[in-house]
């Protein structure tokens, strides 16, 4: 029996520089790096994580999440995971960040929890992914997608 797809929490880092629209967060101008805090705790675990790339990449034009809007508007630099079946990890690794980043956006990606938000702007990407070490993840290479 197989035990399915690994699960966890994620960040992506991106670049957005630009005006960028974000569902009813309304418009943000944003210039620089950032890092997300996303869960993979579904049904397909870090599958997400290829889906983000397909958007990031032009060949999803669904924009159901916060972070799709900026995906879509900027360059996505890369995803760092932790395998963890502990669904409070996705809120424990934001605020974590939110103690060594700035917010970016206040409530983006985080309207179903408490959080102030989770997503931060990364003013040392040099450290950034010492950071990210720090706090446990590894980065993430996915599979391409062949389409």
């Amino acid at each position: 029996m197989s035990e399915g797809p690994a699960r966890g929490v994620y960040v992506l880092w991106l670049e957005v520089f630009g005006e960028v629209t974000v569902g009813r967060l309304g418009p943000w101008r944003l210039a620089g790096t950032y890092a997300y805090v996303g869960s993979a705790q579904g049904p397909g675990g870090f599958q997400r994580l290829r889906r983000h790339r397909d958007v990031a990449e032009g060949r999803n034009p669904t924009r159901r999440w916060h972070i799709d809007f900026l995906l879509a508007a900027g360059t996505l630099r890369g995803a760092f995971v932790m395998e963890t079946p502990d669904p409070s990890m996705e809120c424990r690794l934001a605020r974590a960040l939110a103690q060594r980043l700035p917010p970016a956006i206040p409530r983006f990606g985080s309207s179903d929890c408490r959080c102030p938000t989770h997503l931060f702007a990364v003013p040392d990407a040099a450290g950034f992914c010492e950071l990210m070490a720090g706090l446990g993840l590894r980065r993430f290479h996915p599979e391409p997608s062949g389409k």
